[in-house]
């Protein structure tokens, strides 16, 4: 993959590359710090792409496991209660899904995120989360059910 090709590619995509961190990690500057060690290792890996139509689940990949990375690296304070608990959340407009989608565990949140906001299809899902595509499926009707519960309650509210 040539250079400018990998930069219209990431210029696509950044913006799905920076919903996955923030799903993982919860946090604006995390998120960011993910993304940019994605893309940057990425470049140095784009030898290894094989096809360009593959460009998206590899970085979105990629992406994930940087936002794995800074998750575990958190420091965690006393209480198991994370740091960015305490930052006070900086948005630039309320969307009522996402929050509930942020409320989710990560196993049903990841997949939620990568169908609904990404549009991959489930073996896309399954090759970015390395886990089987049943599990996605099963996975997805959780998600689908929660999201679904939770919306109902509010209608009723």
């Amino acid at each position: 993959m040539k250079k400018a090709e990998f930069c219209e590619c990431v210029n696509e995509y950044k913006n799905d590359l920076y919903i996955i961190a923030y799903a993982i990690l919860r946090n604006e500057t995390d998120a960011e710090d993910a993304v940019s060690s994605a893309i940057l290792k990425a470049y140095e890996k784009r030898a290894q792409l094989r096809s360009v139509r593959k460009f998206k689940p590899w970085i979105l990949t990629i992406t994930k496991n940087e936002a794995l990375k800074i998750k575990q690296k958190r420091l965690e304070l006393p209480g198991n209660e994370a740091v960015e608990s305490l930052l006070t959340p900086v948005k630039d407009q309320y969307d009522e899904l996402w929050d509930v989608i942020q409320g989710m565990k990560e196993e049903y949140r990841l997949v939620v995120v990568l169908f609904y906001y990404q549009d991959l299809a489930l073996k896309d899902i399954a090759d970015v989360l390395g886990i089987p595509v049943g599990t996605v499926k099963s996975r997805l009707s959780r998600g689908k059910e929660m999201l679904k519960a939770v919306l109902e309650r509010g209608d009723q509210a």
